[in-house]
């Protein structure tokens, strides 16, 4: 049983004392972000300030029912992201192109995690409800491309030549193109990622 309760600061102010006492008694809380809402990115949840205190409480479940490393690919994501969030101060004040490979890669992998994963369209049939066991494989694919292309960037092989591949937009489209029904084919695009990245290599 899941119960949720709102609390909708003034301002959205979170330090005023009724939400603190709120924080105070739940382990869980998802902040809902405006700017995420305005640029159409549902749900808009913030996840750079929600957080969960039960991800320990839920390994074992995890582990038993879905896969031994689902929340080791959790956290991989969340540190992505929160990697993202830094670069995006320099972004704003000097530009994408002044960043070096590794970390336009970073920029690309957590848009692949922002908008390929996280992003959901209720009104689409395979997104309104995601099974686990695909989350899973999406995790698997973003956090394997994540890999393959640092080893090519390694190799001084800019991210503008990987990004032309297209396979970052395959990437992006899974949840679209892959229905719930056919999750076989999720792992095709192992296979894809390689031979997009060996025309770069």
């Amino acid at each position: 049983m899941t119960i949720i309760g709102a609390v909708s600061p003034q301002g959205g102010d979170f330090s005023e004392p009724v939400t603190q006492n709120t924080k105070r008694f739940v382990r869980c809380f998802w902040a809902l972000d405006k700017s995420l809402a305005y640029a159409r990115h549902y749900p808009a949840i913030n996840w750079n300030t929600s957080y969960s205190e039960y991800i320990d409480d839920l390994t074992k479940w995890f582990s038993d029912n879905v896969a031994r490393d689902f929340l080791s690919l959790r956290t991989e994501m969340v540190r992505i992201l929160h990697e993202e969030n830094a670069l995006n101060e320099i972004v704003k004040l000097i530009g994408s192109d002044i960043l070096p490979d590794d970390q336009k890669l970073t920029m690309e992998i957590a848009k692949c995690i922002r908008v390929g994963f996280l992003q959901q369209n209720a009104y689409h049939a395979d997104d309104t409800y995601v099974p686990y066991e695909k989350q899973y494989k999406m995790l698997k694919i973003i956090s394997y491309l994540n890999a393959e292309a640092r080893k090519l960037v390694s190799k001084k092989i800019p991210t503008r030549l990987i990004l032309e591949t297209g396979i970052f937009d395959r990437v992006i489209k899974i949840k679209y193109d892959v229905p719930n029904s056919n999750l076989a084919l999720l792992d095709d695009y192992f296979r894809e990622i390689d031979q997009a990245l060996l025309q770069v290599e």
